[in-house]
């Protein structure tokens, strides 16, 4: 994947092989980082006929230096969305709306898994973010 796109891969896979190539990782050395003893297995997850195993998304994303929360955020929903709706309703701790988790969302994609410090200005009825 290129790194000139602005906003990060969706699925859990892209971001994963984005970051790898970002990083310029072998599959061996992503392997090793993760404690994942099986490179074949990793193989077969990229290649969609096998899931990265819910337990292995936090070593992945520290390996890989993703933010943990997003990363097993998106492995969650792809691997039974239902649940990630219920988990997500249950431990909303800071009792977001909708449109609230949207825009951080949006925030994190446009950061590219870089550190931001976005600025809001205030108006009537309108707050802009700008993500520097």
């Amino acid at each position: 994947m290129s790194n000139s796109k602005s906003i990060s891969p969706k699925s859990l896979i892209g971001r994963i092989e984005a970051q790898q190539a970002l990083l310029g990782l072998s599959n061996q050395e992503l392997c090793v980082r993760a404690g994942f003893e099986n490179e074949v297995a990793l193989s077969l997850i990229q290649q969609g006929a096998m899931k990265l195993p819910l337990a292995k998304v936090p070593a992945f994303a520290v390996a890989l230096e993703l933010d943990v929360i997003e990363l097993f955020r998106v492995a969650l929903h792809e691997s039974d969305p239902a649940l990630a709706t219920v988990v997500e309703k249950v431990f909303n701790t800071m009792n977001m709306t909708s449109t609230e988790v949207n825009l951080i969302k949006h925030l994190r994609e446009l950061s590219v898994n870089k550190p931001c410090a976005p600025i809001v200005f205030s108006g009537k009825t309108i707050i802009a973010l700008v993500a520097a």
